[in-house]
């Protein structure tokens, strides 16, 4: 509950924030998994091992970028999945649109 000082009077804010979970660590897990498979495929060429490579690297830029513009967009405080005890089914989960997103 947080109050908010407004020409010396209290005001408790008239509405709740909005609350959505996202599963950082199973983005990385799917990363990490399509990578794996791309190396240890045996058809792969060293190239396509070199680029799966690269996009990892890439991957790691452009996770926090996704992260950073969802609270703008779906207006609401983002919570990470780990960080809450117990189930959240009234929360909504924005993991399976960063998978979107992020080609996963």
């Amino acid at each position: 509950f947080r109050r908010v000082l407004f020409r010396s009077h209290w005001f408790a804010p008239t509405t709740s924030p909005v609350l959505a979970v996202l599963d950082v660590g199973e983005l990385y897990r799917l990363k990490e998994t399509q990578v794996a498979a791309m190396l240890v495929k045996r058809d792969a060429s060293d190239e396509d091992r070199v680029q799966a490579l690269k996009r990892a690297a890439a991957f790691g830029l452009e996770v926090p970028r996704v992260i950073e513009s969802l609270p703008e967009e779906c207006r609401c405080l983002i919570l990470a999945r780990g960080a809450i005890a117990g189930p959240a089914p009234q929360l909504p989960d924005l993991t399976p649109e960063v998978r979107r997103r992020l080609g996963l």
